[in-house]
């Protein structure tokens, strides 16, 4: 994985790629954006915006990841305007 994450967000981006084929197969989950820290999904948001806001206000910085529900052909990373909006 990139250098740039931090050891607790490579073990949140295992924990997501470990349960996406569950939560894909939820139709209230799939295209929605996941907050995951501790290796667990602490929520589940509409828009990217929603889930930082919502990150941000309850998690230290590199302290969760937000990842949305797609497959992985279809992964968008939106770790640079995250990191812009916490620094």
């Amino acid at each position: 994985m990139e250098e740039f994450f931090s050891e607790k967000q490579k073990q949140d981006i295992t924990f997501f790629n470990e349960n996406l084929d569950t939560w894909l197969a939820n139709p209230l989950f799939k295209m929605k954006y996941a907050v995951i820290s501790d290796r667990k999904l602490q929520g589940i948001y509409d828009t990217f915006e929603s889930a930082l806001g919502n990150a941000i206000s309850k998690f230290q910085p590199y302290e969760f990841v937000i990842q949305q529900i797609i497959s992985d052909d279809e992964m968008v990373n939106f770790l640079s305007p995250a990191l812009a909006m916490v620094q």
